[in-house]
């Protein structure tokens, strides 16, 4: 009969292996650790930051979600729901949901921008009373239809 070999618990990374195996600087990986992006993490007996295998998806998952737009502290309760919950992808679904309304609602106002800066750049250059060009002022009275200056 053939020697059954007891399971090994997962193998933990230190920061220059995780560094290495995911193309992240060590000093970037200390950032994201320190400010608990990955949540606690255990150390070694020599105080050495340890990560369980799973952290190279993190990682991934951290750039990847940067890239689309996402906060660190979005990530951070991203990687918190998938590393916690039980039902992670209706986080996930409502998280990119949000990010999607987000970032549909800054096209909508870049597309407007893009269309005030249009109008004015097409006004022939003339003096004005009270900014020295008239460019400005149509520039400032087309800028009342941002979202942005509204809000503010």
């Amino acid at each position: 009969m053939p020697e059954i070999t007891p399971l090994r618990p997962a193998r933990f990374l230190k920061i220059g292996q995780l560094a290495k195996l995911t193309g992240i600087s060590a000093r970037n990986l200390r950032f994201y650790a320190d400010t608990g992006v990955f949540g606690e993490l255990p150390r070694s007996p020599k105080g050495y930051r340890l990560f369980p295998p799973e952290a190279i998806h993190w990682v991934r998952m951290l750039r990847t979600s940067q890239a689309a737009g996402f906060s660190l502290e979005e990530v951070q309760h991203l990687l918190r729901a998938l590393q916690e919950d039980k039902v992670p992808c209706q986080h996930v679904r409502q998280a990119l949901g949000e990010k999607l309304a987000s970032l549909e609602s800054r096209l909508r106002e870049i597309k407007l921008l893009v269309e005030i800066l249009q109008v004015t750049l097409n006004t022939p250059d003339g003096a004005s009373s009270d900014l020295g060009c008239n460019l400005m002022e149509i520039l400032l009275a087309q800028a009342e239809q941002l979202p942005a200056l509204a809000r503010a």
